[in-house]
């Protein structure tokens, strides 16, 4: 099984920062991406981290990426970002999906085991397609494999920074979305 993880933003544009450590989306995935990408063979499966390249626009960073993931062709692919909000009581653990039988099924086991290890609230499952549109749609649906795209906690929450700030808790957190990834894509291969 191979599954490719994909660092949400690029080091043009680096995304939400958190309020502990001023770290952005990019830095802090980049890091959880080449950690999962170690722990691939102790998942049964061949992981590879791809970078989205700020040329171009957003439309092409994004369809560049996926292009990338396709040729190596992979079996899922997983867009790490984190949330932010204005209000500091936005809390929890999301996941978008394009909707599709192998994304939803790939969204499922992972929110599971992200909420599961994180002890947040469970914001559900969120569908982003080229019907409903909406933040992250592209990624969802520009490649072949099933695709989705995590948002395990908010960057401008105590309480999710306080479950996400340590080596450990970043690595804990890394296992679980690959102990999804892994259940997910061993339903899917049936």
């Amino acid at each position: 099984m191979k599954l490719a993880i994909v660092v949400g933003h690029n080091p043009r544009s680096q995304g939400a920062v958190r309020q502990d450590n001023g770290e952005s989306e990019y830095i802090y995935n980049h890091r959880m991406a080449r950690y999962m990408e170690s722990l691939g063979g102790v998942y049964c499966m061949d992981v590879k981290m791809f970078l989205r390249s700020p040329d171009g626009g957003y439309g092409t960073e994004i369809r560049r990426v996926y292009n990338a993931v396709d040729s190596w062709r992979a079996d899922g692919s997983i867009e790490l970002h984190f949330n932010a909000a204005g209000d500091p009581r936005a809390s929890g653990t999301e996941t978008l999906s394009s909707g599709s039988p192998g994304s939803l099924i790939l969204a499922e086991e992972v929110q599971m085991e992200m909420v599961e290890e994180l002890g947040l609230r469970d914001r559900g499952i969120k569908i982003r397609n080229k019907r409903t549109k909406g933040r992250g749609y592209l990624s969802l649906v520009s490649g072949r494999c099933p695709a989705i795209l995590t948002e395990p906690f908010f960057a401008s929450n105590s309480r999710g920074l306080a479950e996400t700030d340590t080596t450990f808790e970043q690595e804990r957190l890394a296992e679980a979305i690959l102990e999804g990834a892994k259940k997910a894509l061993t339903r899917i291969a049936g």
